[in-house]
């Protein structure tokens, strides 16, 4: 086979001129050929685009070109003698059958509300280029299979005192819950609420001088919160609970523990939480505080102020307020 073919050309259409050539496929087998890749690109076009816009047609050909590639390279794992046996005994259109099911398991992962159109646009594949299309639908599909594996381990480790919805939140701040979950439930093995400020001094002050008896009681409470979790979850947790437990060790060590138990309470958390903090859930321990301990928790103060008075603005507004004199634009379908 001719290298700069390789190079320019999709498996598909090499697989095709190269049997073409060497008399495997007879002009009436490229006419059906050509005939079945048509009118796949026209349901395409009709489902997805428009199959009355030109435009819209060339990107319905470059996707059935794509999707038909990637099913061929599945069906015959890459070896050219399978893959021309397949065109010649079999059809074009299971080649592009196998390659919508991996089209189909990308649809799946993104849910139904996925912008489909945009998901094939990933498979255009145009005449004179080679690319690797199995590779790509690979990463497409691991990539959005790990976007809903983060989704999944935030939502189970949500914590009212992260100031981060779930929906908004990246792997850093979905570790940092983790880490809160674990710490909590270290927490709750000693009888410590989140109030008990000095007891969670105290305990942290056991964990800096003894830190074994911290990687004994670390282990014990993440296996069993792992225990619960999904095996995808677990797998993916436990990657994450060797760095979860350095910087556990790296906090205690660098706690100031002359200061006040609410103090080390805000801190600590706050350092956990990578700062993103309710401040709704720090305020007992705010007022707690010593007086030169709250000027240096300012920007915490502000935060409590800005959502008690956001609070104190929702609680002012009727709820049976009429805003039709305010314009039509309030009756805007948005």
């Amino acid at each position: 086979m001719n290298l700069d073919k390789v190079r320019t050309r999709p498996f598909l259409l090499l697989m095709i001129s190269d049997a073409v050539e060497d008399g495997f496929l007879t002009p009436a087998q490229i006419s059906t050929i050509e005939s079945n890749l048509v009118d796949m690109s026209l349901k395409i076009a009709k489902s997805f685009f428009s199959p009355i816009i030109g435009h819209d047609l060339k990107k319905s050909c470059s996707i059935v070109m794509g999707v038909t590639t990637l099913g061929l390279l599945q069906l015959s794992g890459g070896d050219i003698l399978k893959a021309r046996k397949i065109l010649v005994e079999d059809s074009v259109i299971i080649c592009f059958r196998k390659g919508w099911e991996s089209v189909d398991s990308l649809f799946k992962a993104h849910g139904g509300e996925a912008d489909r159109a945009m998901l094939l646009s990933n498979y255009l594949y145009s005449d004179n280029e080679h690319k690797d299309i199995a590779s790509i639908h690979e990463f497409l599909l691991s990539e959005q299979l790990d976007v809903k594996l983060l989704k999944e381990i935030a939502r189970t480790f949500q914590n009212p005192l992260s100031d981060i919805e779930a929906y908004g939140k990246d792997e850093p701040s979905i570790k940092a819950d983790v880490q809160l979950s674990v710490f909590e439930r270290l927490m709750k093995r000693h009888s410590i609420a989140h109030k008990n400020y000095d007891d969670l001094k105290a305990l942290l002050l056991t964990y800096r001088d003894e830190p074994d008896v911290f990687v004994n009681e670390f282990s014990e409470v993440t296996e069993a919160i792992l225990t619960k979790c999904s095996a995808k979850v677990r797998l993916r947790v436990e990657g994450w609970l060797p760095s979860i437990e350095d910087d556990l060790h790296t906090v205690f060590k660098v706690i100031a523990f002359e200061n006040s138990g609410p103090d080390i309470y805000i801190r600590f958390f706050e350092t956990m939480l990578g700062g993103n903090i309710n401040p709704s859930t720090f305020m007992h321990a705010y007022e707690m505080l010593l007086e030169p301990e709250k000027r240096r928790h300012s920007s915490l103060k502000m935060k409590i102020d800005t959502e008690t008075s956001y609070k104190n603005l929702e609680s002012d507004v009727p709820h049976d307020v009429d805003l039709s004199d305010y314009g039509d634009h309030t009756a805007i379908d948005y």
